[in-house]
């Protein structure tokens, strides 16, 4: 059977590779510490979980509207309003299955066959992948590890000129995966000013908005001027640890959340009832000033704020492994690339697809290659997950990277 030139075109997603073949190995009984995840190791806060359940016992089961309920719609709304200045009207905001979903229709309403859509690199490789899946064509934007991976005006106006006049859009993701780059005020604005005057749309892919240890976050969306330009895309699963219940949102001008819905309609309909209860229960929480989901949203940063130290101070350590201190999110793209050409575990390193089998390997360690990110210098790994593990597998890269190989005895 002939698959489409789509199909044939676009790979799986080299996160989700990486984190299949984690399952596959702990389900065959193989000790590996995963710094692959996208998730945080923390529980769905317990209320937001009665919420859910409450929606099956009271049989919340049907179709909703394919927007999301209405009561869902109204706290998203809310939340726009008191966490990020932004006002939107009823028909100007909408939920997802995810906001992958949310960023995959977006992309959908906005890109034509011709237009170009500005990617900084390193990125999610989800953004090319969608953008090539609707026909638009990619243009990247360089970024540089000694301004924090930050993308400047500068590099904005190259890609512009690079793409040749049919530069439409950019998709801009902060705090950032991989990189953990957080934008301040002044560097948005800069990059504000070239996208009206280049009349870029912009998609802002806000997912990570609550994982910021420096600096204060601010959305695109906001600016002066921006409002009819932006798409905000955000959701419940990083900020309260829900990445199984599927749950994104987006707000911006009405005809394109419009189009969005619209589209929606065609292909996965409204997101799950029952996650949808559960992320209006998880919103409100956070609208009402919840005492114990502000405790528990400090502990966590704090937490991941000690597992993001230990993991710098550990790489910084590595001869040869050079780390750029993330401000946000939860993961350190660290540049091993000196370290290419050697020999580790009697694998030659050629690049970070190596270098990550190797780890995984021989190391008992699963990292996801920097090449999927497009910079085929780093890994990215994730300290989503405790002090114990991370501990654990700083030891067994350091052990990797001495030539000693293997895996040293927990405790």
């Amino acid at each position: 059977m002939k698959l489409s030139r789509v199909a044939r075109r676009v790979g799986h997603s080299g996160t989700m590779v990486v984190d299949e073949r984690l399952m596959q190995s702990r389900r065959l009984g193989r000790d590996v510490v995963s710094l692959g995840a996208g998730q945080l190791d923390f529980d769905t806060p317990g209320r937001v979980c009665d919420a859910g359940v409450r929606a099956i016992q009271e049989g919340r089961t049907r179709y909703t509207p394919v927007a999301g309920t209405p009561s869902l719609l109204e706290a998203v709304r809310e939340k726009f309003a008191r966490e990020n200045a932004l006002r939107f009207g009823p028909d100007e905001v909408m939920v997802a299955a995810g906001a992958k979903s949310a960023l995959f229709h977006a992309l959908l309403a906005l890109v034509d066959p011709e237009d170009a859509v500005i990617v900084p690199l390193p990125a999610w490789p989800s953004y090319a992948s969608m953008v090539q899946v609707v026909g638009g064509q990619v243009v990247h934007a360089r970024t540089d590890p000694g301004r924090g991976y930050a993308l400047t005006a500068q590099s904005l106006l190259d890609a512009v000129a690079a793409a040749g006049g049919r530069a439409r859009g950019l998709i801009l993701n902060h705090p950032h995966n991989p990189t953990g780059a957080v934008y301040g005020r002044e560097e948005l604005l800069r990059i504000a000013e070239v996208a009206r005057g280049e009349g870029l749309w912009v998609l802002s892919d806000e997912i990570y908005e609550h994982l910021v240890y420096e600096g204060t976050f601010t959305s695109v969306a906001a600016l002066p001027g921006m409002a009819q330009r932006s798409l905000t895309i955000n959701g419940v699963s990083k900020s309260f640890a829900m990445t199984g219940w599927r749950i994104g949102y987006a707000g911006g001008p009405r005809a394109v959340i419009q189009a969005m819905v619209a589209l929606q309609s065609h292909t996965s309909g409204n997101p799950s009832s029952i996650s949808q209860e559960a992320a209006e229960a998880a919103l409100r929480l956070s609208l009402d000033g919840d005492e114990s989901l502000r405790a528990e949203r400090a502990r966590v940063l704090e937490a991941l704020r000690r597992r993001r130290d230990l993991v710098c101070r550990e790489l910084a350590a590595l001869p040869g492994v050079s780390v750029t201190r993330p401000a946000g999110a939860f993961y350190v793209f660290a540049d091993f690339s000196r370290l290419y050409g050697r020999e580790l575990g009697g694998r030659r390193i050629g690049g970070s697809h190596e270098l990550a089998g190797v780890l995984f390997d021989q190391a008992g360690v699963a990292a996801v290659p920097g090449a999927e990110f497009g910079d085929d210098r780093c890994l990215r790994l994730s300290f989503a997950t405790s002090l114990e593990e991370l501990t654990v597998a700083m030891q067994r890269i350091r052990r990797l990277l001495s030539g000693n190989g293997g895996r040293p005895d927990r405790g």
